[in-house]
């Protein structure tokens, strides 16, 4: 609906205000000077990418509305009637996919200092197709990455070689996991700040509760970086994809090992129908039937086990046949 671009103008006009309350004290603003001149902040400067109709709707209503009130505050500082009406200010709020549109054809980067958002927070399992074919656009290739990733990615290739700034609201899952290795590693350019995760929930009944990060990025480095966390800033000399005070280094996922060894294809995998796999009242069912059969019965340690320390309570135990070895001839003379 257009709350960031509101919030950035009207925020700007109220230094700008505080610029002309400053001027006016110090007889600095002229007699009989242009009041149009006046104001230089202007809702004709901000430009926005909306897929919903009716939300461009309400974003150029909510900036039409902010540029009034602004302009009433002007009024008071300054006691000159600002003509508002009829609406002359365009507010620059294109409908369409942000990432299969040409940005430069909506405002050129030339005449452009900062982007900011907050992108669709979609995971790569909830991705519908259309969503999959944007990825596919913006990531050629790489699969299992957020939807939000795309909009790091379509903002760092459109100010290459500029000293535009660009930072987005997203979901944590950029920067843990396996996301970092697939996204970062396809971004040139530097994290001037950023917030870790926290967690934003809405004013709604059934409250969503999503954990965000705030990460700010250009191509040209900041000489400072801060780092926020729960209120607290640090002063950093690199933040890294994982929005740590640390070197750019980042850990993707492979499929072969790092060094020659045997490949590991399966690990404890029983594929026996479970025939040979005992509880502990069978085992012992088996060995009072047929004593010789001890030697091939062993403890069965799985996943399950390890994990939740079964081998230590007596009940729980599992046992297999483990016949590796074995002659014929021995299982012939078995009872």
């Amino acid at each position: 609906s257009g709350n960031f671009l509101t919030e950035t103008y009207l925020s700007l006009r109220k230094l700008e205000n505080e610029v002309l309350k400053a001027r006016l004290s110090g007889s600095m603003i002229g007699l009989g000077e242009d009041e149009s001149s006046l104001i230089q902040v202007s809702i004709h400067q901000f430009y926005g990418i909306e897929i919903n109709d009716f939300a461009v709707t309400v974003a150029k209503t909510a900036l039409w509305i902010a540029e009034s009130q602004m302009l009433k505050k002007t009024e008071e500082i300054l006691s000159l009637d600002l003509d508002f009406l009829p609406l002359k200010s365009y507010a620059n709020i294109v409908e369409g996919n942000a990432l299969r549109l040409d940005w430069e054809t909506i405002v050129p980067k030339a005449e452009l200092n900062y982007i900011m958002g907050n992108p669709p927070f979609v995971g790569f399992t909830y991705m519908n197709s259309e969503q999959k074919k944007d990825v596919e656009k913006i990531y050629p290739g790489v699969k299992n990455i957020d939807y939000v990733s795309c909009w790091f990615k379509k903002a760092c290739d459109y100010t290459e070689s500029t000293n535009i700034e660009s930072a987005f609201v997203s979901t944590n899952s950029i920067s843990q996991g396996e996301t970092v290795g697939r996204m970062w590693s396809r971004i040139n350019a530097h994290i001037n700040y950023a917030f870790t995760t926290f967690q934003w929930d809405s004013e709604a009944s059934e409250k969503a509760h999503v954990h965000c990060v705030i990460i700010g990025f250009s191509h040209k480095e900041r000489s400072k970086k801060v780092l926020y966390s729960e209120g607290v800033s640090k002063d950093c000399e690199n933040i890294s994809a994982y929005l740590i005070d640390a070197p750019n280094i980042v850990v993707e996922s492979r499929n072969k090992p790092l060094c020659k060894v045997p490949s590991m294809i399966y690990g404890n995998k029983p594929a026996d129908g479970g025939f040979l796999i005992f509880s502990k009242q069978e085992k012992d069912d088996l060995i009072s039937h047929e004593i010789r059969a001890k030697k091939w019965v062993h403890m069965l340690i799985g996943g399950t086990e390890l994990i939740n320390n079964k081998p230590l309570i007596n009940d729980k135990i599992r046992y297999c046949l483990w016949l590796e070895g074995i002659s014929p001839s021995e299982i012939k003379g078995m009872a």
